[in-house]
């Protein structure tokens, strides 16, 4: 839906009052969880009197927080915020309210709440009592903010975001196993940044086996707490001296296996804090639909699935895939045997090929960076 003039600001000017609550909302962190990324600014006479971001779940949401910032100067200011305020009371009363009792005079919002409780009922509450509202500004900046809460609050199931390092020559491992490392510092790096932003880190057990991974992020704090580290395990074949067992985040591993995995294993992962989720096997792996609505039960918005390449390409088989990161890096190692990063059945037609859209590069030191999203049910490219 467009948005519309004001009688008052220009195009550009509400635009450039959209995108600093946009970047207020980018200041979010997995605290939010399971609730979007927010951001919200007041304006009276073109100055901004208030902003505030929803920073963590049970808290204040991200009007709340710019309203009163705002305070009395609030009565009839314009309110901008990234995505339609609530109308519904939880763990906080509906910031419709709120806005109505701050007596804004008119809202400019980014993107409609894809909740269904929500939908385009806040907007109209605000308009049934007197105020302007109009959508649509900078709604796909907007829209990208909340990807993961939309696709979680509509199907019950996390956004899941797929990252794979690789040689030029698209191995992910010598022939003999080895992938430490492949890719740069800078790519690493850049990996961390990824990690801090999603609720969980997902493996196939191969994974584990294969290169005793920790699966956390560096410099753990309050703000940036470690990701759910999700262990997808059919045999429950895992050593138990795994670092995801043995280290000081166990409470947060979670191993998926199935109900006729060792009945006595199972109870000493339990009795050492390791979360066992069963879920009944299809084929050699777990249908990833079936995994993907227990993960959102925890409750997971957001994951990474970081290898190996069977379950990158069960997920891809299943169109489970929402987006890619593929760090390539200017090496060659060879060997018809090496592994790739997408595994599974693939297509067997160019017809059935995935293609990416929205693509961005970015240079990690001396690799690349490819990140799109996957098009599915014959979008057209």
């Amino acid at each position: 839906m467009p948005f519309l003039r004001s009688n008052l600001l220009t195009a550009s000017c509400h635009q450039r009052f959209m995108r600093k609550a946009i970047l207020l909302a980018q200041r979010a962190t997995r605290l939010v969880t399971p609730n979007p990324r927010v951001g919200a600014v007041v304006v009276k006479d073109s100055v901004i009197i208030g902003e505030g971001y929803h920073k963590q779940a049970g808290c204040p949401h991200a009007e709340v927080e710019a309203l009163r910032q705002a305070s009395e100067k609030a009565r009839g200011a314009v309110l901008y915020v990234t995505l339609e305020p609530c109308c519904t009371a939880g763990k906080t009363p509906p910031c419709t309210q709120a806005v109505i009792d701050a007596g804004i005079s008119e809202v400019y919002v980014g993107v409609i709440d894809p909740n269904p409780l929500h939908a385009g009922n806040g907007i109209e509450i605000l308009r049934r009592n007197g105020i302007s509202v109009h959508c649509g500004i900078l709604e796909k900046a907007c829209q990208t903010l909340i990807e993961d809460f939309s696709k979680y609050i509509t199907l019950h199931k996390p956004f899941v975001i797929v990252k794979t390092a690789m040689s030029i020559d698209g191995k992910i491992a010598t022939t003999r196993g080895e992938s430490k490392w492949i890719t740069s510092a800078k790519s690493r790096i850049m990996v961390q940044k990824i990690r801090r932003s999603v609720d969980a880190i997902m493996v196939g057990v191969g994974t584990v086996i294969a290169d005793n991974p920790h699966l956390t992020i560096r410099n753990a704090s309050r703000k940036y707490p470690q990701p759910w580290r999700i262990i997808i395990d059919p045999e429950l074949s895992i050593p138990e001296e795994s670092n995801v067992l043995t280290d000081s985040f166990r409470e947060r591993t979670v191993i998926i296996t199935t109900p006729n995995s060792s009945l006595e294993k199972k109870e000493r992962l339990s009795n050492a804090n390791v979360r066992i989720i069963e879920l009944d096997k299809s084929g050699m792996w777990y249908n990833p639909n079936n995994i993907l609505s227990a993960l959102a039960d925890l409750p997971v918005v957001s994951v990474l699935l970081e290898g190996g390449s069977q379950a990158i390409g069960t997920f891809f088989d299943a169109e489970c895939i929402d987006k890619c990161y593929f760090f390539t890096a200017p090496k060659i190692i060879g060997g018809s045997s090496a592994p790739t990063p997408v595994g599974g059945s693939g297509i067997s037609s160019l017809d059935s090929i995935v293609a990416l859209r929205d693509i961005q590069w970015k240079k990690c030191g001396t690799d690349m960076m490819l990140s799109g999203y996957p098009i599915w049910n014959k979008q057209e490219i």
